[in-house]
């Protein structure tokens, strides 16, 4: 096993020495404290802005640490979104939404860690297993509509089936008492029916999408389901379809064996056997996933070894379920929701938020604007979609002029008021918080996003409709392996760049070319907007034209790789200097 394997086995269940630590006058935590905190929802960080300059005045790294609230299906009241507001103040100041749909405190010291976990159970919530190797926040379509009363009672199940039973979160956050939400089984208490006591190899990921809308991502979970209906994408419940093996991390120093890779199809299920079947799926992996590389923990690299005929027959041996052949699903869109849409008998307003970041920053403060909305009771929820905006949800037709009145108040741009690479654009934290981060990205995608819009307008194809997802590493958490336009933190200063992937996330994108500056990705990308201005066909999206014309043509047209040609110059003018 390796080492976090041995510290999960030791920890007696998610315990360790955590209770003591924290009450250590120290600013961070140990080496096995750090790996057991995941589970509880939080990682160690430092500002890695001053580590340098901390380091050579013989200082201690500058710690703090990312506090991540599962919320299924990304629905909050307007009463916990003002309790995560309040609570944003014991961190940075702001509050980031999830591409998984949860809400993230970045920022938050040792010693204020106890009562942010404790007021966020107080707000009915939880950062029990938001992240950590197991069932993390369990996405689900967003939009707020009748699908809800298909998608909602599954999502329940889910939530409840996987979330850990261990008494040892209780204990080290909430002294002991329990919140309604995410109470642990009393009957089974320092015991994991499902996980055991090691847990996961790895995280699992597990979503639900709805036929026709795969704004979840569903083919990049180690889990995807989708609902049937028996009119296609209307009609009553007739089953599930389930995915497996989906995921999107790799490494850049062991891409022969590392890699993303998209859910393969593995049965259709009926009703009351979906939770069933899941749960057969994880617990194959629990059993037989790799324990000894964490690189290659994942369930797809499981699939990969052993056949995904294997994996059916270990899925109908533990659950005592047959799987059938799927009766097929419509074709997938992804939609975004934004502006204004009708659900039901009220309105929904999908609110872009810039990589998810709720602040008041320059100017614009929307941290303030969304606390005044859910004060004021003129909506029912907020819903945090797969690509970080808002939903604005349960809105009297008579109230919309006032919800847009609100937010123009503070100075919030509406849906119309950004161009559409912007609103489709999303990117991980990055720098300076990240501990995995190689360069930076959602500190830059602004820049990046106002260069690529301008090539696109200089060729003829200004406000194209086109998904940008960007991530300072390669463990894709914004997942650009699915995204028309993918940008890979490589260094810190250079990223990979992919193109094709599909606006219905059924298509991996490919590798266009690595190691390029980031100043240099609009006139990468430029010769390729060309040829979309010229010879894409009616309708076409910016992914669909790529795969049409193929990675091979694409990059014959590029121009001279220039990060060599700098590194050459350079090499050059070294040369001459020795002489």
């Amino acid at each position: 096993m390796s080492t976090p394997e041995e510290i999960k086995l030791a920890s007696n269940y998610l315990r360790g020495n955590l209770h003591s630590e924290l009450g250590e006058r120290t600013t961070e935590f140990s080496h096995d404290g750090v790996v057991l905190l995941k589970f509880h929802g939080i990682y160690q960080q430092d500002d890695r802005d001053v580590r340098r300059a901390r380091a050579a005045k013989r200082l201690p790294l500058d710690y703090s640490c990312m506090v991540r609230t599962a919320v299924p299906g990304g629905v909050i009241t307007p009463t916990q979104w003002l309790a995560l507001d309040q609570l944003s103040d014991i961190a940075d100041g702001t509050m980031r939404l999830t591409s998984r749909q949860g809400v993230q405190f970045h920022v938050v010291h040792k010693e204020n860690l106890r009562q942010l976990v404790h007021d966020i159970n107080g707000a009915l919530l939880t950062t029990l297993a938001a992240c950590g190797d197991v069932v993390p926040n369990i996405m689900a379509n967003p939009f707020p509509d009748e699908r809800q009363t298909i998608i909602q009672p599954v999502l329940k199940q889910l939530v409840q089936r996987f979330r850990p039973q261990t008494s040892s979160y209780w204990e080290i956050w909430i002294d002991g008492e329990k919140a309604v939400t995410a109470e642990p089984n009393n009957s089974i208490e320092h015991l994991e029916p499902v996980y055991g006591e090691t847990y996961l190899p790895r995280k699992f990921k597990i979503g639900i999408a709805w036929p026709g809308d795969n704004s979840i991502d569903v083919y990049t979970q180690d889990v995807g389901i989708v609902p049937t209906l028996s009119n296609g994408t209307t009609g009553d419940l007739t089953g599930f379809v389930v995915y497996a093996g989906g995921g999107l991390g790799m490494s850049h120093a062991r891409e022969d064996d590392t890699y993303p890779r998209l859910a393969s199809e593995l049965g259709w299920v009926t009703p009351d056997q979906v939770v069933n079947v899941v749960e057969a799926i994880v617990m194959t992996q629990r059993d037989h996933g790799n324990r000894a590389d964490r690189h290659r923990a994942r369930l797809k690299y499981l699939i990969d070894e052993m056949g995904i005929d294997w994996l059916t027959a270990q899925v109908q041996e533990r659950s005592g379920v047959t799987l059938q052949l799927s009766p097929g699903i419509p074709a997938w869109d992804a939609a975004d929701y934004h502006g204004w849409n009708l659900t039901g008998t009220k309105f929904t307003y999908g609110l872009p938020i810039p990589s998810g970041r709720v602040a008041d920053r320059n100017g614009l403060a929307l941290r303030t604007a969304l606390r005044t909305l859910a004060r004021s009771g003129l909506i029912e929820s907020f819903i945090v979609t797969p690509r970080q905006d808002l939903l604005i949800s349960g809105v009297n037709k008579s109230d919309r002029a006032n919800v847009e009145t609100i937010l123009r108040n503070y100075g919030v741009p509406l849906a119309n008021d950004v161009s559409a690479l912007a609103r489709l654009s999303i990117a991980c934290p990055a720098l300076p918080t990240c501990g995995q981060a190689l360069g930076e990205a959602e500190r830059v995608l602004p820049q990046l996003v106002g260069a690529i819009d301008k090539s696109l307008a200089d060729v003829g194809v200004g406000g194209a409709a086109i998904r940008l997802n960007m991530t300072g590493c390669p463990n894709g958490c914004s997942r650009p392996y699915t995204a028309e336009i993918g940008i890979v933190g490589r260094t810190k200063t250079t990223y990979d760049v992919y193109v094709g992937g599909s606006v219905g996330g059924e298509r991996l994108a490919e590798r266009l070319r690595a190691d390029v500056a980031l100043a240099d990705i609009p006139a990468l990308l430029s010769p390729v907007f060309a040829g979309y201005a010229t010879d894409g066909l009616q309708g076409e999206t910016f992914g669909d034209y790529c795969n049409r014309v193929g990675t091979e043509q694409l990059i014959s047209i590029l121009p001279t790789p220039m990060v060599r040609r700098r590194r050459a110059t350079a090499d050059a003018e070294a040369n001459s200097n020795e002489s």
